[in-house]
Formats: structure tokens, sequence, C-alpha cells
């Protein structure tokens, strides 16, 4: 592959897409990490509609702490970065289907299942 100008805007593009994706993908795991560690009621009850012991609630929000960290690290480091956003992606992946093993609603299935486009999203532009 050369280094024209179209090979440099496909590099730039992808690295800027990671860079954007992995910010906002951070911000978003910090919020919710924050409401994990508040336990704020709407995430006590998503996880009694889940079927999932409430105990469980601060350890998911130190893995989005996790998450975060490694994708803001992950922007110097490409290889944390890259694992970062494939954890994400699992952690949100599990999560979609642990809303649609109990059938609920789109509502409340969407967030994670658009978390876990953005974070696949974030592994590839990272590769």
């Amino acid at each position: 592959m050369g280094f024209g100008p179209i090979a440099l805007i496909r590099f730039l593009g992808v690295d800027i897409a990671n860079v954007v994706l992995s910010i906002l993908l951070a911000l978003v795991c910090l919020a919710s990490a924050v409401a994990d560690f508040k336990l704020l009621p709407q995430i006590v009850e998503s996880m009694q509609r889940l079927r999932m012991p409430t105990r469980i609630i601060p350890a998911l929000g130190i893995t989005k702490v996790a998450g975060a960290l490694g994708l803001l690290v992950g922007l110097s480091n490409d290889a944390l970065g890259t694992y970062a956003a494939a954890c994400l992606t699992v952690y949100f992946f599990l999560a979609t289907i642990l809303h649609l093993r109990v059938r609920d609603t789109a509502a409340n299935t969407a967030p994670a299942a658009a978390l876990m486009v953005v974070a696949l999203l974030s592994f590839i532009t990272s590769l």
C-alpha cells in the first residue's frame, strides 16, 4: 500500500473514527458506572428485571471504569485500546443477550445493543 493522498485520508479517517468512538464510549461507560455506584433505582430495577443479583452492580461499574480507562489509555497504546474495545464489545453483547433472554422491551434493550455496536466499531477501527 502506498502513502498517496487517498491512502493517507483513509488512514487518518480510521484513526479519527477510532479516537471519536473510543472517547464517546469511554464517556458513556463512565457515566453508566457512576449510576451503578450510586445504585440508582432504575439500575436496580433493570437488574431485577434481568434476574441478576443486585450485589453485582458495583462490579459492573468497576468493569465499565476499567474499560473506559483502557480505551482512553489505548489512545496512546494501540494494543490496550484494541483489547479494551474487544472486552467492552463482549460486555455489551452479553448485556444485550440478558435483555433478550427475559424478553425485555426494545426501549430497555436498545442501549445495550447500541453500545455493543459502538464498542465493535471502536474495536474494528483500532485494528
